[in-house]
């Protein structure tokens, strides 16, 4: 896997405490956050796509298990 290099600014202040926690593996945290993010931001564009396609869809009159049964009566 390849990577890239991504450089920000912070405040000085969390810089400092950063450097007072060197126990934590910030590069992983930082890494895993946005992973996460991103799968949230994914989740919501995907829901957004199925509240737009289904908005022109009227519900059924049935309830979904009658046809089913329906169905599975036929065969």
């Amino acid at each position: 896997m390849s990577t890239e290099i991504l450089s920000i600014r912070i405040r000085s202040d969390l810089k400092k405490k950063m450097e007072e926690l060197r126990h934590i593996d910030w590069r992983k945290e930082i890494e895993e956050f946005i992973e996460r993010r991103i799968r949230e931001e994914e989740l919501r564009m995907a829901i957004e796509t199925i509240e737009k396609t289904l908005s022109g869809v009227t519900p059924s009159p049935e309830p979904a298990w009658k046809s089913i049964r329906e169905f599975r009566e036929k065969r």
